[in-house]
C-alpha cells in the first residue's frame, strides 16, 4: 500500500511537471498569468542585477528566485519546475506526518489522492507562485511540532523555528500562524500525560494564543494593534481595499468592523464566506464550478475531521485536534483579508495538508478494535 501512496505522489508530480512544461514553453497555463507572471518578471529583473534599491518583504520569493536565475538562467520553466519540486517535498512531509499519527495505509492513500489530484493545487503549485512554498513550510512546521510532542525531539525545535521564519518571509499572516504553532506546541507539552483537558487552563491560554497571533501580525505592518481600534481597523482596511478592486469573483460589497465585538461577529461570517463562496447562484465561469466542487469537498473533509475527533480517545485526539485547530486558525487568518473566491482558492492551498490529515486520522488501534468486535459477535451468538 505504501508503494500505492508513492504512486499517487508521482502521478501528482507528473501532472504538475506537465503543467510546468506547458507553461514554460507553450503556455501560459491557467494561473500562470497575473501574480505568477509578476513574481517571475521581478525575479528576472533581480537576477540581472541582484542588488536592493528597496527591500520589500512581500517580494522575498522573487528575490530568492532571482538569485536562482542569476546562478543559472532566467527560464520560466525552471521557476515552475522548482515549484513542482517544492510540492514533491511537501508531499513527502505529509507522508511522514501521517506515519507519525499512525494513520493506516488505506487512509493514507485516500488523503494523498486528494492532496495530489486537487485541481487548483495542480494548477497553482506548478507555476511561479508563493503558495507551494507556503504549503511546504506549513507541512514542515506541523511535522516538527508533532515530532516535539510525540517523540520528545528537542532538535525539531530548531526545524520548527526555521519553518516559522520561512512562512513569515513569504507572508506576514503565516508568521502569525507560525507563532500559534509554537505556542500550541507548548500547550500540548503541558497537557502530556493528562487523561482529560483542563478547561480552565485552556480558557486562560486561549487569549494568550490570540494575543501572540495579533502581535505576530503587527510585526509585518505599520499598524499598532490596539484591540479596540487597531486590529479591527486593519482588518476593515484590508477588506475595503480588496472590495475597491471590484473583481468578478468578489463576494463582498462592504465591510464594517466596530471594536472587539464587531470583530468577533465579523470573523465567523468572513470564515463562512471564505470557505464556501461561490454559492451555486453566483457561478458564471468554468473555474467557479471547480471552486464549488472543491468547497463541497472541503466541507465534507471538515465534517469527517469532526467525526474522527469525536470518536478518538483523549490521548490520541490531542495531536489530531492540534492539527485541526491549526487548520481553522490559518483559514481564519486568510479569511480576514480575502474578499473574492479567486484569491481564496489559492489561499486554501497552504493548509490542504492539515485538513486531509485531520480528516483521515484513523488510528490503528481503532481499526483493530473494530476487528475484535466483529470477531466477538459470532462467539457471543454461539453462546
Amino acid at each position: 500500500m505504501l508503494n500505492t501512496v508513492r504512486t499517487a505522489i508521482w502521478i501528482g508530480f507528473s501532472l504538475r511537471l506537465f503543467v510546468a512544461i506547458w507553461n514554460g514553453f507553450f503556455g501560459p497555463s491557467f494561473g500562470a498569468e497575473g501574480d505568477a507572471l509578476s513574481f517571475h518578471l521581478l525575479a528576472v529583473e533581480f537576477g540581472q542585477n541582484p542588488t536592493f534599491d528597496e527591500f520589500i518583504i512581500g517580494w522575498f520569493y522573487s528575490y530568492v528566485l532571482g538569485l536562482v536565475y542569476y546562478l543559472t538562467t532566467d527560464s520560466l520553466f525552471l521557476g515552475s519546475l522548482l515549484s513542482c519540486l517544492a510540492w514533491l517535498a511537501s508531499a513527502a512531509l505529509l507522508v511522514k506526518i501521517m506515519l507519525l499519527l499512525s494513520i493506516n495505509k488505506s487512509h493514507q492513500l485516500k488523503a494523498m489522492l486528494i492532496y495530489a489530484l486537487l485541481p487548483s493545487s495542480i494548477l497553482y503549485t506548478s507555476v511561479t507562485l508563493r503558495e507551494v512554498y507556503q504549503l511546504l513550510f506549513v507541512n514542515l512546521a506541523l511535522y516538527s511540532a508533532l515530532q516535539i510532542y510525540l517523540n520528545k525531539s528537542a532538535t525539531h525545535w530548531l526545524v520548527l523555528f526555521c519553518a516559522v521564519i520561512g512562512m513569515g518571509v513569504l507572508h506576514g499572516a503565516l508568521f502569525a500562524f507560525g507563532l500559534f504553532i509554537v505556542v500550541a506546541t507548548l500547550v500540548l507539552l503541558a497537557l502530556r500525560g493528562r487523561k482529560s483537558f483542563a478547561l480552565i487552563k485552556i480558557a486562560l491560554v486561549a487569549p494568550l494564543i490570540f494575543l501572540v497571533v495579533v502581535y505576530g501580525l503587527s510585526l509585518f505592518t505599520n499598524v499598532s494593534y490596539n484591540l479596540d481600534e487597531g486590529f479591527g481597523a486593519a482588518v476593515e482596511a484590508y477588506q475595503q481595499g480588496g472590495i475597491a478592486s471590484d473583481a468578478r469573483a468578489q463576494y463582498k460589497t462592504s465591510a464594517e468592523i466596530n471594536g472587539v465585538t464587531g470583530l468577533l461577529l465579523f470573523m465567523p461570517v468572513a470564515l463562512f464566506q471564505y470557505m464556501l463562496e461561490p454559492m451555486p447562484w453566483r457561478i458564471s465561469a468554468a473555474i467557479d464550478v471547480v471552486s464549488l466542487f472543491e468547497n463541497s469537498l472541503r466541507a465534507w473533509l471538515i465534517w469527517k475531521a469532526l467525526v474522527v475527533l469525536k470518536n478518538m480517545p483523549v490521548q490520541r485526539r490531542r495531536p489530531v485536534l492540534f492539527v485541526f485547530l491549526s487548520y481553522i486558525v490559518i483559514e481564519t487568518l486568510w479569511s480576514l483579508g480575502t474578499v473574492n473566491w479567486g484569491t481564496a482558492i489559492r489561499h486554501h492551498l497552504p493548509s490542504i495538508g492539515l485538513l486531509v490529515v485531520a480528516a483521515f486520522a484513523y488510528s490503528a488501534n481503532k481499526a483493530a478494535s473494530k476487528v475484535k468486535s466483529r470477531a466477538a459477535k459470532p462467539e457471543a451468538a454461539q453462546r
